[in-house]
This record gives C-alpha cells, structure tokens and sequence, in this order.
C-alpha cells in the first residue's frame, strides 16, 4: 500500500507541465519534506529526474525550430525556446544540444578542416611560423617514416604542440591511421640511465631483480610512429648513446636480451637549451632536421592578439558564458612580457577567467557576462611608460568580446600540460559556492574565501609539476627495494583508502610498500608485530582503522594470509599522518644519522632519492677526530633538528653510542640512540618518525627490535694483477671519451694497469660487470657516465671529468687505493702483536701494554699512548658485543698496525660493558677506511666468542682476516 506522501507526490507528478518538470526541490518543498526523501521515493517508484522527463519533449521542440531555420545561433535558439514556454538558460540550451549530439554537422566541417590540414589551428602558422611549419610537414612526410627532428625553443613556445601537429598531418596524409605517438619526457630519468633503458627498451624476464616477465619499452609502442623526446637535453650521454643503433640502423636489444629487433620509428626531439653544448654531437649529427619555434616576443602583435583571443574563446566554451575583456585588460596582455611564452600567457588568462567566473557566481541571471578588466587580470606590476605603436592602438582600441558558440580551430593541449588546469579550477569554485552560501556569509566574504583556496590549488599544482617527483618515477624506485606484489599490494589499498580519503599523498605508496616489506616477513618467521598505540588509534582515529581494516582485505590476494590488527593499526597511522595537518606542519621526530666516513651522507641521500626530501640530517666523522670535537657537532645538529619530539641518533659504532644521554641531559630534552645503523633502518626511520601517534621511544625500541644482524664476507689477498675499469651504455662513446681523459694519468699511478671496457647493454648489471671484474683484477678505479653501487673503489662520473680539482681529487684516491693493494702494502695483523689469555685487569693496563709493544715494532710514536687515552676519557671505546677498539690520532702513527688482546677475564671497559676481545688500532688516514671490513667482524656476536675462544695466534689472525 503506497504512503500518502507517495500518493501526493505522484498525483503532482500526473499534473506537471512537460516542459518545465518539477525538480526534487520544488517536489520536496510542496510535500513540506526533504529533498534527499523526494528523491529516494522518486528512484523507488522508477522515476526519471526532471531533465530526463523533459528531454523527449525538449528535443522534438529544438529539431523542428531548427528544421525551420538552421542558421539560428545558441542565443536565437534559446530566445525561441523562452517563448515556447521553457524556463531555459543559455548554458542548458547548449549543454542539451552538447548531449544530444545536435551540432555534429558542424564538429564535422571542422573536423575536416583539420583534416586537410593539422597545421592550421597553430596561430602564425601562415605569419611567422610559415618556414617552421613547411619544415615540419616535410619532415613528417619524407619517406618511409619521416626525418628525425629536433624542435629547438624556450619554454612555453608551442614545442609540443608543434610536434603533435606533425603526427596529426602525418595520420591525416598517409594511408593508415594507427600510427602510434609515443611521449617520453627525458626529465624523469636524468639521474637514472639504467632506468631510462628499461624504459625505452624494455626488459627481459630475468634480467635484474624484479623482472619477472619480458616488458615492452616505449620503442616497441612507437613502432612505425612517433617517439616525442621532450627536455631531452636532460638526457644524459648514455641514453643519446641508446639511440645510435636504432637511429642508424634500425635495430635495438632489450635489456638483458641478445636477440636484435628491428624498429621504424621517427624520433621527435624538443630542447630549451643550446644544442651546440647540451647535446652529443654524435646524436645531434644524427638529426637531420632543426626547427626552431621563435618567442612570443619576437612574434607580431596581431598574432598576439589572435592568440590572447582565441585562449578566450576556450574559457568561454568551458564556462559557457559570453566573456567581455575590457581595453585596457587587452591592452595589458599585449604589453606584458612572458618569460614562459604563450604556456604562461595562457595560465595568466585561466586565472583571470576564473576569478571572473568566480563574481558572475552571485548574479541569478546563469548567462551572465564575465568581465576581465587589470583588476581581474591579477597582474603583479602594471605595464608603464612603455611606447604604445599604432598597431598596438589598433589592436586595443576597442574590448574583446568572445562567445560560446565561436568556433575555434585550435589543436588539442597536449597531455600533462603543466599550465592546463583552468577545467579543475572552475569545478573547485562550482562546488565551494555552493557549499558556502549556506554559510551566512556575505557575497565579499565568499569571494574572498573561494580565491584564497584557488590562489592555493595553482601555487601547490605548479610546484607539483616543477618540482615534485613524479608517482611513475616513485613507484620504479620502490621497485627496486620492494617485492613486486607488496608494490601492488600498496597501489590496491591506496584506491581503496582514496575512494573515502580523497587523493592521498603519493609518497604513502612509498611508506605502505616499505613498511610490508619489514613487517610481512616477520609474520611469516612467526614473530609478532608490536604496536603499542593500537588502543589509541582505534579510539582516536576510527575512520581510519576502518578504512585499514578494508585495505587489509586484500592481503590474502597478494601473501597468502591475514594481516593482524596490529599491522591494520600501522595502516591507520599511515593514513591518519597523510591527512594530519600537525604531520604536515613538520612535526617530526628530529632524525640524524652519523657514521664514519662518508656512509651518512649517502645513506640519507639514497632516502631522499626514494622518498623526496626527507627530515633526515647526516653527520659524518673521521677516526681522526676526537670525541671532544665529534660531541660538539653532533650537539649542534640535535639543537637544529630538535623540532618538539625529541631526537632519534642512529650510529654505526664507537664513541657517538653514548653521546645521546649527554645531550640529552645537557639540553633537557629527549634523545635516543640506535646502534648498527643501514639503509634499511634509515628508511624504516623516515616513516616511523613522521607517525604523530609514536613517540620517540616506540620509534628507537621498534627499530632495535627489528635490526638485522651483519652479512659477513671474505676477503681475498692473493695477488692480482691491476686494472682500471671505464663503463657506459655501449662501453664505448663516453667509455672512450673518459679513457683518453684519464689514461696518461692513470698510468703514471699504475703503468702496467689493464684498461676494461663495460656496458650497460650486457646480459649483467654494472654492479654485476665491476665484481666480476674483481674476481680477476684488483681494480684502483673506475670512471663512468652515471652512478653505481660499489664500496671502497675511488670513482669519477660523466660530470666531473672537465673539473679538475674534481679530477685532482680522483687521482689521489686512486693513488691510496693502488699503494693499499700493491704487494708491498702493509698486513694489519701478525703473528708477534697477537696475545692471548694475558693477565691484565684493568684498561689502562691494557692500554698500556698494547701501546708499549706497538712503539716497540716501530709502527707508532711515544705519544700515540697519550692520544689513546685521551679519547679514552672522553668516552669508552667498547662496542655493546664485547670489543673495546682503543685508538689514537693518525698523526701518531708511523705505519698501520692492529695490536690484538684476549684476555683471561674479561676487562671492565665502561659504561657498565667487558671487554673480552681488545684490538688496539694504530691507522693512518689512508688506511682507515679498512676498519669497515674490521667492524663486520666484531659486530657479530658469535664472530666475537669465536675469537674470544681461540687458543692459537693464527686461528685469530685468520678469523680478522676474513
């Protein structure tokens, strides 16, 4: 039985009138109910909405207005629409005419316009571009694919648009039209030559971790079409050196794959820079074609103006509104001077449209004009005092007046346009409107506060595309630390968490993946995961953890089995810090990371490289440096990065272990630290102490308890023969070009050394290529166009050969690393400084003895005792595990030397720790980088019982040797 509600309402329905059908509001507000019941009881009972019970009705009017006379425009329409009785606007005549499909006639006369010829739409393409487009269509139609080109202009000059004109009159002139238009813009793989091959190339299944299936590249997609390059002076020699083959021959290898394939493909390049110096000339030689597109400065001012006015015409299509620009506004643009060229001039016009669309928003009238006026223009500084030409008076004489129903033939914007946002502001402004007029609030108000979020939206929208990294490039760098399915895993989920969330920071896809990859692998060892704020984030953020429990859902799919509430309260934390403003205020737990050598510099490098720029500080320090100097600086850094929250200190070893409760007192303010720092623990930091729900000391004790232990690896001292290695892409083009660099140099250093020649394109990684190399040679250097992962070899890269204090610098690393492996170079242990089960009781007996026996071999000075304990007095030497590393200043010592002690009893060393294992280090500077190899070993704690177990001098010589 229906309601009465029900019966009323369709009994209003019944008596309608067919051309204006009663909307939900008008509905909810005879029946005294509310609009979201109307439309339920409507949606119930299968009934249209109130534009799709007038369509029928609509669309038999229009066809036979028209069909009496077709020349009628948007506006005469409407008119005749009114006095049938329609209450109608403008914007809806349009907009049904849009839907139903009613302008095809003329989309198609302009369609084969464009047809005829794809250059038209590009203003001055009969002016000042005449010559450019003439190039550009030869190019385009020489046989059988076109000539390679290169586009050369500032930013913003209508390169790209050049070059899809060029595929348009290409699709439009040649017999088929599936040719492919393939855009790779080469920003995105400056840093990452490697990355760029895959890209272009593609891979094969194996052919480096995480390939787990053959991959097409974009040359492969391109095929028989375009490759556009765009910034392809950001290319690096390398990824030039990539294009030789196909270019000159037609063919090209897959990544780890040996098999040619072959490739027809025109390669579009466009610059800003001077391709004199920013480009190979072997790859510029190889570019028959040079189009360059001038400024719009050096462009006449009746095609700025066609320009200013068709830019115009597209914002009064979108908005659907007559747009009038007043004189003086047209006067401006004409004058003002455009760094970014017609990609600027058109953001300035998007914004002036949209801050007048902003104050039509208060005018019933839906049709009302937007005036742009100086004032609306947003200029920072008028144009003055500048001489005003008869043609500049024609031109602004009078105000420009577009329409919505002007055609324009304009080509297409081209995808990422990073000044096309104009469709997004005016939703933004539709929706806040509306939004705000229930506010109270007055009509200057509202302006003011929808423009101070769109002020906003463009300042964060263009810092996003100069500056931000892109998700693409992100998602490749996480592959390469993360499982392929966990990555997976995170994108699913963070659909998920956006459908509730709205878009969400991209870097969360980085903090999930990076996060399973720890805590997913100590669910399947049958560890617990601990969290200590479950409680608190199911009773302070229950949005949150709902939404954690639905990505959660997904685990099973992608790992086999459930995530546990504790990981869900992760996820929630995830998410509750992306959308916290206090997070994104900066509110970190401040986060150092020191280490001897340059270890931290680099660990905290390769987390901005995944993460952008993170909150992370580094500090590296020398063995040289005494404890007094190295607490002074670090105590420095924790007062810049102390931001609230207290300070995370994560050191390898040594002195800076108990440096943190000294600030911490010293300051009055908390600090942790966390020993046997890597790259994991860094990263696993940057997340956690960015997490507003954990405080410094769940962040330190989660880190301690996941810490790995010490990969051990063994050295071999057999004599090799000495060999620099010279890599690149090929091994040949910047390979050669470094080797004739470098090669009388090197061999003053080294004259029976082997020059070998490696290549990206082999079936192996660089890192691969290097340590096999070892295996056979001991390397003193290596010199290369990008960057690799190796340990203690000296290397120079592409960039720094024409340097030379660089190349200075290079050589004398090169120089130490030859003495250190030359067969004269010192052995740092032997049999006769080796002591075992010595009686000693005290450290400084022991410090003394060691240092007496050392003096006595003649490897330091009388005064190297003094130095050791020096040090000794500001803090302890002794490593958690059992090891005191007593030293002294390089400047003490005459020749490297490790003197070894095993006491009887273990040794009180400090800080409430024994020593059971002593080595007395005596380095010079050249040398102490070897204590790394050193710390592998004592860091280990079966390593250490071990050694503190041995009974013979050798059996210790032989596990330090290790």
């Amino acid at each position: 039985m229906k309601s009465a509600e029900l019966t009323h309402m369709l009994r209003l329905l019944e008596a309608e009138d067919p051309k204006n059908p009663l909307t939900d509001q008008e509905l909810a507000e005879l029946l005294e109910t509310s609009r979201s019941k109307v439309t339920s009881l409507r949606k119930n009972e299968g009934i249209e909405n109130s534009r799709e019970r007038r369509e029928s009705v609509l669309l038999k009017d229009i066809q036979t207005i028209l069909k009496a006379d077709s020349e009628l425009n948007m506006t005469q329409l409407t008119k005749e629409l009114v006095q049938k009785g329609y209450r109608i606007t403008l914007n809806s005549t349009i907009n049904f005419m849009e839907q139903n499909d009613l302008l095809a006639n003329t989309k198609k006369t302009a369609v084969q316009e464009e047809k005829e010829d794809a250059f038209t739409g590009i203003i001055g393409s009969q002016r000042s571009l005449s010559m450019q487009v003439e190039q550009a269509k030869a190019a385009a139609m020489y046989p059988p694919i076109g000539l390679h080109t290169l586009i050369v202009g500032e930013t913003g000059v209508g390169k790209s648009i050049l070059a899809e004109a060029m595929y348009k009159f290409m699709v439009n002139n040649k017999e088929s039209e599936k040719i492919p238009f393939v855009e790779l813009n080469c920003a995105d793989y400056a840093e990452n030559p490697q990355l760029l091959t895959a890209q272009l190339f593609g891979y094969k299944k194996g052919a480096f971790t995480g390939a787990e299936a053959n991959r097409e590249g974009l040359i492969d997609q391109a095929n028989q079409g375009i490759l556009f390059l765009d910034e392809v002076h950001r290319m690096p020699p390398d990824g030039q050196e990539m294009l030789f083959q196909l270019i000159d021959k037609g063919v090209y290898r897959r990544l780890g794959d040996r098999d040619l394939r072959k490739a027809q493909v025109m390669i579009i390049a466009a610059t800003t820079e001077d391709i004199e110096t920013s480009l190979l000339d072997t790859f510029r030689r190889r570019i028959p074609m040079v189009i360059t597109v001038p400024p719009l400065s050096a462009r006449g001012i009746d095609e700025k103006y066609d320009i200013i006015a068709t830019f115009f015409r597209q914002e009064s299509i979108r908005v659907k509104r007559e747009i009038v620009i007043k004189a003086e506004a047209v006067r401006s643009l004409l004058l003002l001077h455009y760094p970014g060229n017609i990609g600027e001039l058109r953001s300035k016009i998007q914004v002036a449209c949209a801050k007048g669309y902003l104050a039509c928003m208060h005018q019933s009238d839906s049709g009302s004009r937007i005036i742009i006026d100086n004032e609306t223009l947003v200029l920072n500084t008028l144009p003055e005092n500048q001489e005003i030409s008869r043609e500049l008076k024609h031109f602004s004489a009078k105000d420009l007046i577009v329409y919505p129903t002007d055609k324009i033939s304009v080509p297409t914007q081209p995808i990422n346009d990073p000044y096309e946002f104009s469709e997004g502001l005016y939703r933004i402004i539709d929706t806040e409107y509306v939004k705000l007029q229930g506010n109270y609030l007055t009509e200057k108000e509202i302006d003011s506060t929808i423009w101070k979020l769109i002020e906003k939206k463009i300042s964060r929208y263009i810092t996003t595309i100069q500056n931000g990294k892109q998700v693409q490039q992100l998602k490749e760098n996480i592959q390469t630390i993360v499982e392929q399915d966990l990555v997976q895993m995170a994108e699913e989920m963070l659909k998920i968490a956006e459908k509730e969330l709205g878009e969400m920071d991209p870097t969360l896809l980085f903090c999930l993946a990076t996060h399973f990859n720890a805590s997913i692998q100590r669910i399947r060892s049958g560890e617990g995961i601990m969290n200590p704020n479950l409680a608190n984030v199911k009773k302070h953020y229950p949005k949150q953890f709902k939404i954690a429990n639905q990505m959660a859902e997904l685990a099973p799919q992608y790992i086999g089995m459930p995530l546990p509430d504790e990981e869900i309260g992760f996820i929630a934390m995830y998410l509750s810090a992306t959308t916290d403003a206090k997070v994104k205020m900066g509110k970190n737990i401040g986060t150092i990371v020191v280490t001897h050598g340059k270890v931290a510099a680099e660990m905290v490098a390769v987390a901005n490289e995944l993460m952008g720029n993170s909150h992370l500080a580094a500090l590296c320090i020398s063995l040289d440096e005494s404890p007094r100097f190295i607490y002074s600086r670090l105590l420095e850094l924790v007062k810049q990065n102390n931001q609230g929250r207290g300070v995370l200190i994560l050191v390898d070893m040594g002195s800076p272990e108990t440096f943190g409760d000294q600030i911490a007192e010293e300051l009055g303010i908390n600090v942790r630290t966390v020993t046997r720092v890597d790259t994991l623990m860094v990263l696993d930091a940057i997340r956690k102490t960015q997490l507003i729900d954990m405080n410094l000391d769940e962040v330190a004790d989660s880190l301690v308890e996941q810490k790995k232990s010490v990969v051990i690896r063994k050295r071999s001292h057999s004599p090799k023969p000495e060999a620099f290695i010279c890599f690149c892409l090929t091994g040949q083009g910047c390979a050669q070009y470094l080797f004739e660099h470098l090669e009388e140099a090197v061999l003053e250093i080294s004259a029976n050394v082997k020059f070998v020649f490696l290549s990206l394109l082999s079936e192996q990684s660089m890192e691969e290529q290097i340590k096999a190399t070892a295996q056979q040679y001991d390397i003193i250097g290596i010199a290369g166009s990008f960057k690799v992962q190796i340990q203690d070899i000296p290397i120079i890269l592409m960039n720094d050969i024409q340097t030379k204090p660089a190349i200075n610098r290079f050589l004398k690393q090169v120089k130490n690393r030859q003495k250190q492996l030359s067969s004269d170079s010192p052995q740092l242990f032997q049999p006769s400084l080796v002591f075992l089960q010595e009686a000693l009781t005290t450290k400084e007996e022991v410090i003394q003895f060691l240092c007496e026996k050392l003096q006595t071999a003649d490897f330091v000075k009388e005064s190297f005792q003094q130095t050791v304990m020096e040090r000794e007095a500001m803090v302890p030497t002794v490593l958690e595990m059992g090891v005191a590393i007593p030293h002294g200043y390089f400047s003490e010592v005459k020749r490297p030397q490790i003197a070894v002690l095993i006491p009887k009893s273990p040794i009180p060393w400090g800080n409430g720790l024994e020593a059971k294992v002593v080595l007395m280090l005596a380095f010079t500077e050249e040398t102490s980088h070897l204590f790394g190899n050193i710390y592998n070993v004592v860091a280990n704690p079966q390593m250490v019982e071990n050694l503190a177990a041995c009974t013979e001098r050798n059996q210790v010589i032989e596990y330090l040797d290790n």
